[in-house]
């Protein structure tokens, strides 16, 4: 039997697909309304094959990379699926999620539930499904490799990069030069070019000179990706957890 995980907040996954998906399909539906209780129902002895995976958490400081991140790192051969709004806000991470994660396809949520049946049932007999036409002019052609997990690392090249993102994670606001130097503890100076030595990078996630406030809306929202590369950076000079 299919086993499917849906990670949404909303009654119209919660309930309506996950009741019919039931009944018509006969697969295995565990629900779980936050990303941070994903980790709790992955267990390898017993995988998912599909996870459906929505974006937007308003009630949780974790969004749907943390979920899309916590299966593939539990369980690989997991198909993802993003099952989302198809509105301008989360056009960015549908983009982030994208690059970062092999996506079996993408679905958005003005989808009938009839379609969005048929189109989980082609993923897990072909392991793909054609993207939603709604969504489909907003995504790349081909994933860029300097927006997959590990080029994530090309922004975190060493701890002092990592303590300038975690700074903007942390902090409120669009934080000032002074307040990041306080914040991580470094000089101004270096600040200024830790930032500067960012930018080119930065141009591969579409930031083209950002301002401050545009680089720290980056950091919060690919909080998730940036996270095991500021850690192991930290961790190497000993100011991580």
């Amino acid at each position: 039997m299919t086993r499917l995980l849906i990670v949404d907040d909303s009654e119209l996954a919660t309930d309506l697909l996950a009741t019919s998906i039931r009944h018509d399909l006969r697969w295995e539906v565990v629900t779980v309304l936050r990303p941070d209780d994903v980790p709790a129902v992955l267990d390898p002895a017993q995988p998912f094959d599909l996870a459906v995976v929505d974006l937007s958490f308003p009630a949780s400081e974790l969004n749907g990379l943390d979920a899309l991140l916590a299966v593939h790192n539990n369980l690989p051969r997991c198909r993802l699926v993003v099952y989302s709004q198809a509105d301008a806000p989360f056009t960015r991470m549908l983009r982030d999620a994208w690059d970062a994660f092999d996506l079996a396809t993408v679905l958005t949520k003005s989808m009938p539930i009839a379609s969005v049946q048929r189109a989980l049932v082609e993923v897990d007999t072909h392991g793909r499904a054609a993207v939603d036409p709604v969504v489909r002019p907003k995504l790349p052609a081909e994933r860029s490799p300097w927006r997959s997990l590990d080029g994530y690392g090309r922004l975190v090249e060493h701890a002092g990069h990592a303590k300038l993102w975690q700074a903007l994670i942390d902090l409120d606001d669009e934080p000032t030069y002074e307040e990041l130097a306080q914040h991580t503890g470094l000089k101004l100076s270096s600040v200024r070019n830790y930032r500067g030595e960012l930018l080119a990078n930065l141009a591969l996630h579409d930031l083209d000179r950002p301002k401050m406030r545009q680089m720290q809306a980056f950091a919060k929202r690919c909080r998730p990706l940036l996270e095991p590369h500021i850690r192991r950076k930290l961790a190497r000079t000993g100011d991580g957890p």
